[in-house]
């Protein structure tokens, strides 16, 4: 809105059109300021605040009637004044035609204006101004030439002579002229009294210049050829510079350098010798200038670097500068009456043409004539350099001082002075390299002495140099200390490189009484770290007359400390080297042998030698090879001699030490080992004529690793590894010595002792595998090979590929044989199947060292443990009633080599017997082994246990299979005529191939004959048939059976969780005798011809009653069959469509089947709507409900799955295929894999639902089990017995997904049907039946919030929708309807589920 003002009217006008800025007013008007619109609002909101403030102030005095008016007045105010402010901004907004009109209207009186004033103005010039107005002549001629010539030659000629210049002269006259004048130059510098200090001129292009170097350049020229006419100076430049503090700018500013100009020309007007006075005058003032440029460089010196060391003792301009350095007393370093060196630099008021001249107080002395020329000249006009050269030269004279105290106190000094920075090199000790001598600096800034030795510290160099400063004779005492300490820094630095620890002192208990205390005071113990009882001590003794030389006297030193105690070791001995140490370095060969105490100068006295340098750095003159040597060879042979003695004290026969090669290494050889305990005459003897030589060496660079060599020939075995097929073999034993004993100690040869024994006890058990390989069977032969025999241990590989291996070795520490089992080859990534009976292998070989039975063992094992293995043993959720208790399904717990228990789910023992000739034995566990009428705590017998592993029994490999009923039953009370004719039978076979074994060198152990039967002509009881002897072995297996006294509890042994049924079965056999007649082996040595026939004197076996307990009898399967028994595989005799995808064994089936019948029997008793009917089948259930009858068994197939029959009790509505479906789903879904208890409890309280309802799920059952029949739907049915993980969270996974009250709840999981390959979408929709009404609907369950609830919104829809259109009938059930609904018409969005 565009601004106003108030008009000449009282109104409120547009203000300065579209700018804010005032118009001139028209003519006659007074002017005006508007107000702005926002200005004025602004002022009318302060206004009403203001009053509206004050009323709140005012009004709580007065009465209600007076606020009353107060506040109607100020209403009525403040709307009036707001109304107009209304209508005015309603006027501004036309504002715009007005504002257009005001605009012509100033314009146009404007024009007005301007045009009067016009006319006046005009009036005025022409009554004024005009009336004496006249015009010149006009220029005719000047007009004539303009347009005839186009010129204008009239101008005056002034013009011309005063601007425009002559034409210049041609560069040969200009030539020309110079050369002239260069020759006028010439004859007046001939003429004319030159100072020598000019004699550096040039004369060119009419000029000469005189250069004075450091101080001035002039230049100079004649204005004509009279002698009288004086000379005029051209150019002055000052060459006085200062390179270090004027950064490059000039000293003299040009205003100076005018003014000196201007004096100078003045000179040369005026006198007499007028060259002669400008070099007076401007050398005068460059002396001034180049003294005042030096007196800035001190302060700056001052200022900066050198401080207090130099200072300025009198400064005059133009006269002098005095300056004092090495004050003494302002370093602090003396006191009283001490020299001052001072440096004088002044102007030589004698002769003013000489330069500055440098003066020094004391005068320097008369020395190097370089050194003193440099410090008598400062034409570098540098006072930091005159200073150091000063300095430099008395720094000399001061060395040479100190140098000759050395060669007086000796005459055969080799120091020498170096002058590029004065330092005095003092060899120490002969011959010295450079790097090991004493340098004294003089420090340039104080004059001091400054000592540096490499290596020293530093609080001794500090001494050195307050000695030496206060009195430079007591040098000589110091260097004498010096000697020693580079004595023993040489010595130190000769076995730095070896493992040897030095120190100055050793504290001793008895040095008081012992020769090591009396030492020399300078020696040095170097203690040998590999043998910490031993030392090299090194005197240091001094050479009469040879100051600079040192005499070495080394000796051995043993200490010892005693085990427990703490404090200073004890000296034991100390014998000094021979003397002939140099040809001791020179022949390394030699041994090292007595030592007899004498002294050795290393540093032979053969004459005074010509003086030389120190050698360099890199030459090795402070290595002292005979130290070196003595550390190394007492450092290697100290271990052998250690060792040496070890053996002696064992009294273990050997050689001694022996040198080998070039004399660069050493061995003890072993003439005998001592035998080891255990081992038999027969095996030593043999090891000993085996063994052809022992050594023992040092390995390594730490000389702590010995190494025994074992050369062994005649090898027992023949292996195929490529490194053992040698005549000889090569055994090569690495011990480690430990850090607390000494090398070559009694610990090393005890661990070799051990190992010794260990090789022994292996050889030994090698020995009778050798013997035995001959009469090993063929199958063996095949079945393992020898893989690495080399004498530490034996590696067998076994099975049909070789792929399995068996390490066999003796562990000294535990004192027993160590198994350790692998894989090889491709196999090599696996696990060996016999890991889990390793620990019951390990216990067998120990008691039995037999490779040939470990062999047999692994042998008839590996097959039926492959088996084993493929068993599942992860722990399971949801199996019992327990949701959140994880149950094993199997527990796999070894009982012996041949004797593998299984656990099922802790409820049900299986007892698995490895034979020989590829078969096994299989019992029910549950059964004890020495009373079969006897359960085992914690276990139940598996009842159809005996007739399904018949089931799997091959009728080619078992000629006297029974029957099913036979095995079924027990074995009843009989003569015991029978059983002695049966025991009679087998000693008559033992007694015949006893002969057969004795020849085989004892492969197979002798198989003991049961005792004879205590109770003759006693009937036994059923449960002493089968356990006649429990230790007894059984006949038809090759190698021995441990009996339960024997055995004991097996170390290690897996145990399942609750009840555990090893814990309380002690002593369990791997195998009863007399459960199965023998069965002939053609690869068996024992087999015979007609010796394992059964006797014509058994009589047949008879038909029994039935017992529960016939599982306890063994039943003889194939490996193969176990395979079959054990492997998973899907179930037999159900369609594939129906069987579940949980894939198990048949074994796992049938204990499944049956556990899952043992939970019927308890869900009948809990259920209210179940009843049991008795029934005298054995291992059948029957039970009804108010309208079916029902009849639960095992399949008489294959006994793996449990079977329903379901019968109505009336002909009620039921269907016989609404009968089968049940049946179906019964078998396939609930009693199947992985028979969980839940599962079958929801299908019990399904069967005990009302018709209606059962019908109903019936029907969704077989949806479920055809889903190919509904060709319409959209989504598969699957029906929830327990809930799953999905659902919503109600109650934990794995609970009873059936609920039957007055209402009924149950769970669906509807699978959509999609054609293309993807993941079908699921979702779980939970479902409540009101029994009362007859709706159904979803179950209203809370969702979690990161579930999408658009599938359960869409479910809840269609069903409601349904009820609508369908409403329930009485006595209808709406279950299968609704849910045929839901599976027609549910279609969910792109990426909805729950």
């Amino acid at each position: 809105m565009a601004p106003v003002q108030i008009g000449s009217d009282g109104q409120l006008v547009p203000l300065g059109g579209p700018t804010s800025g005032p118009q001139p007013p028209p003519p006659g008007a007074p002017a005006t300021q508007g107000v702005r619109l926002s200005l004025l609002i602004e002022f009318l909101l302060q206004r009403t605040y203001h009053e509206i403030t004050l009323l709140a102030e005012l009004l709580p005095r007065k009465t209600d009637m007076e606020r009353k008016i107060e506040i109607v007045q100020f209403a009525s105010r403040t709307r009036q004044l707001f109304v107009r402010l209304l209508a005015l901004v309603k006027w501004a907004s036309n504002a715009g035609k007005v504002e257009k009109c005001a605009m012509i209207s100033s314009f146009l009186d404007q024009q007005a204006f301007l045009f009067v004033d016009t006319a006046d103005r005009l009036a005025s010039l022409a009554r004024d101004a005009l009336v004496h107005a006249r015009l010149p002549s006009f220029a005719i001629p000047f007009a004539i030439d303009v347009l005839t010539t186009g010129s204008y030659p009239r101008l005056p000629t002034c013009i011309r002579d005063k601007i425009i210049p002559p034409d210049p002269i041609t560069k040969n006259e200009k030539q020309t002229t110079l050369n002239q004048l260069n020759q006028i130059l010439r004859h007046r510098l001939v003429t004319t009294d030159l100072p020598p200090q000019l004699a550096n001129l040039t004369v060119a292009n009419g000029r000469v210049k005189f250069r004075v170097e450091g101080e001035f350049e002039a230049t100079l020229t004649v204005m004509g050829d009279d002698p009288d006419i004086p000379w005029r100076l051209l150019k002055l430049e000052i060459l006085v510079e200062d390179k270090e503090t004027g950064d490059g700018r000039a000293l003299v500013h040009s205003m100076q350098v005018n003014f000196i100009h201007e004096l100078v020309q003045a000179r040369l007007f005026a006198d007499e010798k007028p060259l002669q006075d400008m070099y007076n005058c401007l050398h005068s003032f460059c002396l001034s200038l180049q003294l005042e440029v030096l007196h800035s460089q001190t302060l700056m010196l001052v200022r900066e670097r050198w401080g207090d060391l130099v200072q300025v003792e009198r400064y005059l301009p133009a006269k002098f500068l005095t300056l004092a350095v090495w004050n003494q007393q302002v370093l602090g370093r003396k006191t009283g009456t001490a020299s001052v060196h001072k440096v004088t630099i002044k102007i030589d008021e004698s002769d003013g043409s000489k330069p500055l001249q440098i003066s020094h107080e004391p005068p320097l002395p008369v020395c190097d004539s370089k050194l003193m020329e440099r410090a008598m000249k400062i034409d570098h006009l540098s006072v930091e350099k005159l200073l150091i050269d000063s300095v430099h030269a008395r720094s000399h004279q001061k060395l040479q001082e100190l140098k000759a105290i050395l060669k007086a106190s000796n005459p055969s000094d080799n120091s020498f002075i170096e002058t590029a920075l004065p330092t005095l090199v003092i060899p120490i000790l002969e011959p010295c390299g450079r790097s090991e001598c004493l340098h004294i600096f003089v420090d340039l800034h104080s004059g001091m002495f400054q000592p540096m030795l490499y290596g020293i510290d530093q609080s001794m160099l500090d001494d050195i140099e307050k000695t030496i400063n206060d009195d430079m004779k007591r040098i000589i005492s110091w260097l004498q200390q010096l000697k020693f300490w580079l004595g023993e820094q040489r010595c130190r630095q000769s076995v730095k490189h070896l493992p040897t620890v030095c120190t100055d002192v050793l504290h001793l208990s008895n040095s008081a009484s012992h020769p090591a205390g009396s030492l020399s005071k300078h020696k040095l113990f170097i203690k040998l770290t590999r043998l910490p009882q031993y030392y090299i001590v090194v005197e240091m003794l001094d050479v009469p007359g040879c100051p600079t030389e040192l005499q070495y006297k080394y000796s051995f030193l043993s200490v010892s400390q005693l085990e427990g105690e703490e404090g200073p070791p004890c000296a034991q001995l100390l014998q000094h080297f021979k003397p002939n140490l140099e040809q001791l370095v020179q022949d390394t060969t030699t041994v090292k042998g007595a030592r007899p105490g004498t002294k050795r100068k290393l540093s032979g006295d053969q004459g005074a030698l010509e003086p030389k340098k120190p050698k360099r750095s890199g030459e090795m003159c402070a290595f002292n090879k005979e130290l070196a040597h003595l550390v190394a060879m007492c450092d290697t042979n100290m271990p052998f001699i250690g060792l040496r003695a070890e053996l002696s004290n064992m009294e273990i026969p050997n050689q001694g030490v022996q040198v080998e090669g070039d004399g660069c290494s050493h061995a003890i050889r072993l003439l005998k080992i001592p035998p080891s305990k255990g081992v038999g005459e027969e095996t030593r003897r043999a090891l000993e004529r085996t063994l052809l030589d022992c050594t023992f060496r040092l390995q390594g660079r730490n000389n702590r690793t010995w190494v025994a060599e074992l050369v062994l020939a005649n090898c027992p075995l023949n292996s195929t590894h490529s490194k053992e097929q040698a005549s000889t073999r090569h055994v090569y034993l690495t011990y480690e010595n430990p850090l607390s004993e000494p090398v070559g100690g009694r610990k090393v040869v005890e661990m070799f002792l051990n190992d010794w024994s260990s090789i022994s006890q292996l050889y030994q058990c090698v020995l009778d595998f050798s013997r035995a390989l001959p009469e090993m069977p063929s199958y063996l032969s095949l079945f393992s090979e020898i893989r690495l025999y080399n004498y530490r241990k034996l590696v067998l590989c076994y099975g049909s590929t070789k792929g399995s291996s068996v390490t066999i070795q003796w562990n000294s520490g535990s004192q027993s044989f160590h198994l350790a089992l692998g894989t090889v080859g491709p196999n090599s990534g696996c696990s060996n199947c016999h890991n889990i009976i390793l620990h019951q292998l390990q216990e067998m070989f120990n008691k039995s060292p037999n490779v040939v039975q470990l062999l047999q063992v692994l042998s008839d094992t590996q097959a039926p443990l492959n088996a084993i293995n493929k068993l599942p043993t992860v722990p399971m959720l949801g199996l019992t009633q327990r949701t959140n208790t994880a149950y094993q399904c199997f527990s796999i717990l070894p009982q012996s080599p041949t004797h593998i228990r299984l656990a099922f789910r802790n409820m049900y023992c299986i007892d698995i017997y490895c034979r020989s000739r590829g078969v096994v034995a299989i019992r029910d566990g549950a059964y004890s082994l020495f009373d079969n009428t006897k359960i085992v705590e914690g276990f139940y017998p598996a009842s159809g246990l005996k007739t399904f592993l018949n089931l799997f029994v091959d009728s080619n490999q078992d000629a006297r299979r029974r029957s099913v009923n036979e095995d079924d039953n027990p074995p009843s009370p009989v003569g015991v005529d029978v059983i002695d004719s049966l025991m009679n039978h087998l000693q008559a076979q033992q007694q015949q191939q006893q002969p057969m074994r004795g020849a085989a060198g004892g492969v197979y152990p002798p198989l003991t004959s049961p005792p004879t039967p205590y109770h003759a002509n006693v009937a036994p009881s059923p449960s002493m048939m089968p356990t006649q002897s429990p230790g007894a072995l059984d006949p038809s297996s090759p190698y021995a059976m441990v009996s339960p006294s024997q055995r004991g509890q097996w170390p290690g042994s897996p145990q399942v969780s609750g009840p555990s049924p090893g814990a309380r079965i002690h002593g369990m056999s791997p195998g009863n005798p007399s459960l199965h007649s023998p069965i002939p082996d053609p690869h068996s040595p024992r087999a015979g011809t007609s010796s394992q026939v059964m006797p014509s004197s058994m009589p047949p076996p008879r038909k029994l009653p039935q017992r529960p307990w016939a599982a306890s009898i063994p039943t003889i399967l194939t490996h193969s069959a176990l395979h079959v028994l054990l492997l998973p595989s899907p179930t037999p005799c159900l369609v594939p469509g129906l069987a579940g995808s949980y894939l198990c064994s048949p074994l796992e089936r049938f204990l499944g089947s049956v556990i899952m019948r043992r939970h019927l029997q308890r869900i009948i008793q809990q259920e209210p709507n179940l009843s049991i009917v008795n029934s005298n089948e054995p291992g059948v259930i029957m039970f009804k409900t108010e309208v079916l009858k029902c009849r639960v068994a095992l399949n008489p197939k294959n006994y793996q799955t449990l079977q329903l029959k379901v019968t109505p009790e009336n002909a009620g509505p039921w269907s016989q295929e609404e009968l089968q479906v049940l049946e179906r789903f019964f078998e396939t879904r609930v009693a199947g894999p992985p028979f969980k208890y839940n599962t079958l409890n929801a299908f019990t309280k399904l069967l005990g639902a009302p018709t209606n309802i059962l019908r109903d799920c019936v029907r969704i059952m077989k949806l479920e089990l055809f889903p190919d029949q509904a060709g319409q739907l959209k989504w598969n049915v699957q029906f929830c017995l327990t809930i799953p993980p999905s659902a919503p969270p109600i109650a934990p996974p794995g609970t009873i997904a059936v609920v039957l009250k007055s209402k009924m709840l149950f769970f669906l999981q509807l699978t959509q049907r999609i054609p293309v390959p993807q993941e079908p979408v699921s979702i779980i929709v939970p479902i409540v039946y009101d029994m009362a009404t007859g709706l159904t609907q979803q179950a209203d369950i809370p969702r979690q919030h990161s579930s999408s609830g658009a599938a359960a919104l869409m479910v809840s829809n269609i069903l409601k929708r349904f009820n609508e259109l369908h409403p329930a009938r009485q006595g209808e059930c709406t279950i299968f309807a609704s849910v045929h609904e839901l599976m027609a018409n549910l279609t969910l969005p792109p990426g909805g589920r729950q």
